[in-house]
């Protein structure tokens, strides 16, 4: 508490142990929320992971089209673009992010000389881009949540660091210069009783 100055005041010493009360009561609740976050944060984490491991998988599966596709000049993805990616808001452990639903895309009719396996190089391509999309809105939920996650532990940091204990120390203060008032008044009373006697006598 250096630097600040207190009063030493019963009405002071009842508003330190206000704020030490809701303190003692808020600093669990933090401590839960920062749990929630990572806990979310590490499942999303997974979730891009399994989405990585379908993308490779899938990029084995077109290496022979695009050996093909490099043989007769067919550029797939002239065929196929993203118009817009479908997202939704959504609470994720009390953070408002963005919930990947869908890629609206733009696909070009396919002339009858293209070769047939064209189509199905193109419904590749399709989910190609609709697991980067979901990665991509996923990617930006953790983001969001990080960004969370660091103003709850600044939270945690300020009630355990100063609010908590500038209050213990605030409250034991001012009930040791309250203690110390009350005996200087008791023995200044007692003094100006005996001195009243003795003036009596005399």
């Amino acid at each position: 508490m250096a630097g600040v100055k207190i009063k030493y005041t019963k009405t002071e010493r009842a508003r330190q142990k206000k704020i030490l009360k809701v303190s003692l009561r808020m600093l669990p609740l933090f401590e839960a929320m920062e749990k929630s976050l990572m806990s979310t944060i590490n499942t999303i984490a997974e979730r891009i992971e399994e989405i990585r491991h379908v993308i490779d998988k899938n990029n084995k599966m077109a290496e022979p089209w695009v050996a093909v596709m490099s043989d007769v000049h067919v550029d797939v993805t002239s065929f196929i673009s993203v118009n817009k990616v479908v997202t939704k808001p959504i609470d994720v452990a009390g953070v408002r992010v963005y919930q990947y639903e869908s890629v609206d895309f733009k696909v070009e009719p396919i002339q009858v000389d293209t070769p047939l396996w064209v189509d199905n190089a193109i419904e590749l391509m399709k989910e190609q881009l609709q697991l980067m999309a979901e990665i991509d809105c996923l990617q930006e939920q953790i983001r969001l949540l990080e960004e969370e996650l660091l103003d709850v532990r600044a939270r945690i940091k300020l009630f355990e660091n100063r609010r908590i204990p500038n209050a213990k120390t605030a409250i034991r203060k001012i009930g040791q210069k309250l203690q110390d008032d009350e005996r200087l008044t008791i023995a200044t009373a007692k003094v100006v009783k005996t001195s009243q006697k003795e003036g009596v006598m005399a």
